[in-house]
């Protein structure tokens, strides 16, 4: 049994497996001070261990940035948190055009920004266009947004794409202010002005912010905010935020290290949860365009010599255990019983898949992994259980940049070993499953790839989710890339927060708004 350091020096048992290296928070995330004294009744005091890259809803993302997203920003398009339905947001209608070459959404009247600007059709336009110029969020198949009169915005598209409702209530749909944008130039990033429930109003990249409430809020599907300022903190020493959560001078946290779960376990005026609905999994992704992964078979033999469920508590000490068959976890709406299992763990069927795909002496294959946790943890459980059948895994863990870089096709490496997660489902089917995708690294046609294009032109949720269901038996037997297991978002909150059970969001992280006081 190999003792393991969490990120503060101290020790936890991973049972089973020799899993190499350090278990530390994400390496990125800065740390704040600590706070204290009594808080105001109305001030709810946050904390986490995730750093966004940017707040700007059409930049880069990490994934962090999205619960700062949810409540600086209303969408136009709004899906429901809990079911994923949709609803309206800043638009109160929407429709495509006859031939499916036009998308029209008719806003709500008088909307303002932040900033004071009027949010009408001329305002959206322009900030979607500038979103479309920076290539984020905005898809090609979109080639013009217009404006007809003052609530009427006008999308063109280049051909049939059902994605558009999905997609405008995700990033694309949170708007910000095209004025503040072109004002503050790079400096939007750290300086957002959308028309959410909440402002920014402080900013210290990687150590604080101060949201205050926005009392010119219209009400778009999210809660108006609650509470009169929202105090957020990251803290990346697991002491410390496991310290103030106990003394009361954190409130509410999310986005921690799994080991704190075991120091707050049981602790008076402290409850623990998980975002069950919205979850990033743990993956391999795999080059399918070179031996011996272009092989159907290996890559069946891969997925039944992994016993997931046993890796999943080993490098989380039992705070995950959910494996990973399909994008979606068994708490969210879009989850899939019939892809449950598809691989059971038997490493003597993977040998006899071997066998047949003429590698019954062996194979050996290299790749990268990510060099943070839980990945690079991953890594080493992954070797082991892939050498009981035969497999050599030649695996070097790496920073995300060079690990990526040395996955793309022209280098040796045929498997990365990471996450993937999405929010909507017009978004992540198209990126997993597609073939001209950044999940598709060897731009493979797959049995998959038909049915993609279909998903695209079919219109109407209930009928997007047969497409979906279809995909995902397909997928099932054709293992375009591995899923190991889901990795929800630990929660914690004092007795004095109302509302957090409904923070998580299926749109990916928590929303603070429904987040309140009663001290």
């Amino acid at each position: 049994m190999q003792l393991v350091r969490n990120g503060n020096g101290g020790r936890r048992r991973v049972a089973g497996f020799t899993v190499a290296g350090a278990v530390l928070v994400s390496a990125t995330a800065g740390c704040g001070g600590t706070g204290g004294g009594a808080a105001a009744a109305d001030v709810l005091r946050v904390a986490t261990q995730e750093k966004p890259v940017q707040l700007d809803s059409c930049g880069p993302s990490n994934g962090s940035e999205l619960a700062y997203h949810n409540v600086l920003y209303a969408p136009l398009i709004k899906a429901d948190d809990k079911t994923g339905k949709l609803g309206p947001g800043l638009a109160e209608s929407w429709k495509y055009t006859d031939d499916e070459l036009g998308f029209t959404l008719k806003l709500k009247p008088g909307l303002k920004f932040q900033d004071g600007t009027a949010m009408d059709a001329a305002a959206v336009a322009k900030s979607l266009m500038q979103c479309k110029a920076m290539g984020n969020q905005v898809p090609e198949q979109v080639t013009a947004i217009t404006a007809d009169g003052a609530q009427t915005v006008v999308f063109k598209l280049s051909e049939p794409y059902a994605a558009m409702p999905d997609l405008l209530s995700g990033r694309m749909g949170m708007v910000a202010s095209p004025t503040a944008r072109e004002k503050e130039g790079e400096q939007f990033a750290s300086r957002p002005v959308g028309a959410g429930p909440y402002k920014l109003t402080a900013y210290k990249p990687g150590v604080s912010a101060e949201l205050t409430r926005w009392d010119g809020y219209t009400q778009a599907g999210t809660p108006a905010a609650k509470v009169r300022k929202i105090e957020w903190r990251i803290l990346s020493d697991n002491s410390a935020l496991a310290s103030e959560i106990q003394t009361g001078n954190v409130d509410y946290a999310w986005g921690f290290n799994t080991t704190l779960l075991a120091q707050l376990k049981d602790q008076s005026g402290i409850t623990l949860g998980s975002n069950g609905v919205s979850a990033g999994w743990t993956s391999i992704n795999l080059n399918r365009s070179r031996p011996p992964l272009d092989d159907v078979r290996v890559r069946q033999a891969i997925s039944h010599a992994i016993d997931r469920k046993a890796m999943a508590v080993a490098v989380s000490g039992g705070a995950w255990s959910t494996p990973a068959w399909g994008p979606y976890p068994p708490g969210s709406p879009y989850y899939d019983r019939g892809v449950e299992n598809a691989q059971p763990y038997d490493p003597e069927k993977a040998k006899e898949l071997l066998r047949q795909a003429g590698h019954g002496g062996g194979l050996t294959i290299k790749a990268v992994a990510l060099n943070v946790p839980p990945y690079a943890d991953n890594a080493v459980v992954l070797k082991e259980q892939l050498k009981k059948v035969g497999i050599d895994l030649q695996v070097k863990a790496q920073p995300t940049a060079e690990a990526t870089k040395n996955f793309y096709p022209g280098t040796e490496n045929l498997m990365l070993i990471s996450s993937m997660g999405g929010t909507s489902p017009m978004y992540v089917y198209p990126r997993f499953y597609g073939q001209d995708t950044p999940a598709n690294v060897g731009r493979v046609k797959t049995a998959a790839t038909p049915l993609v294009d279909k998903l695209l032109t079919t219109y109407g949720e209930e009928e997007q989710k047969k497409v979906m269901k279809e995909i995902n038996a397909v997928a099932a037997r054709d293992v375009p890339f591995i899923g190991l297991y889901f990795i929800p978002d630990p929660l914690a909150w004092r007795d004095n927060v109302t509302g957090a059970k409904d923070s998580p969001s299926i749109q990916g992280n928590v929303n603070l708004a429904y987040l309140g006081l009663n001290r």
